[in-house]
């Protein structure tokens, strides 16, 4: 319970910090037909490579736990001041952790990164991943958003806990994912690396 009451104070922080995350955008349930775009060019999916069609196929990949070898944190720690995401660990795939462009710059095709969700207990109850799957950001929507979170979380989510599942450019693929990530690297308050391209924190291979 704890963990959900922090994820509503992660929200009402984010809301003040960046008006982009409307209220009205995380106020209410997402149905299956408002997660995000369809992705009618998916990238192949590999270790280093996400799914990027659908949460069906994301599950699995995620479950072999490939994405467990690329560069992670060490370990789960509280979110930064304007995530909703609580208690959460990160990793990034060779080509995001490997980035040396400037906060503005283009990442290339492929940068991924997969972050899980814990409660407060340490159990792992969720997952963000991002996966860029277009040469130009496009405002978000050359990126692919996936996101699940346990049922009783204070995020909008589908029957089986789904936030956003799509490409950027609809549902709350953007309202949500698009709406917050855009103001990675905008300032010091919505950066943790100065990395930019909808990546708060890009963790640096080892």
């Amino acid at each position: 319970m704890i963990y959900f009451a922090r994820y509503l104070l992660g929200l009402g922080a984010l809301l003040c910090a960046f008006p982009a995350c409307s209220s009205d955008a995380m106020s209410t349930a997402s149905t299956d037909d408002s997660l995000g775009a369809p992705n009618p060019a998916p990238l192949a999916s590999d270790d280093q490579t996400p799914p990027n069609t659908d949460g069906a196929a994301v599950e699995p990949w995620l479950a072999a736990g490939s994405y467990k070898n690329w560069a992670c944190e060490i370990d789960p720690h509280p979110q930064m001041k304007v995530s909703p995401h609580g208690m959460n660990k990160i990793c990034s795939n060779d080509l995001e952790a490997n980035f040396s462009g400037a906060a503005g710059s283009e990442r290339p095709v492929g940068s991924a990164a997969v972050k899980e969700l814990y409660d407060d207990s340490a159990q792992l109850v969720g997952y963000a991943v991002a996966v860029k799957v277009k040469a130009a950001s496009d405002a978000g929507a050359g990126w692919y958003w996936y996101e699940r979170v346990p049922l009783s979380s204070a995020a909008p989510h589908n029957s089986k806990g789904i936030v956003a599942d799509g490409l950027g450019s609809a549902g709350t693929a953007s309202t949500i994912c698009v709406g917050c990530h855009v103001a990675a690297a905008l300032d010091d308050t919505h950066s943790l690396t100065k990395s930019g391209d909808f990546v708060y924190d890009q963790i640096a291979a080892r």
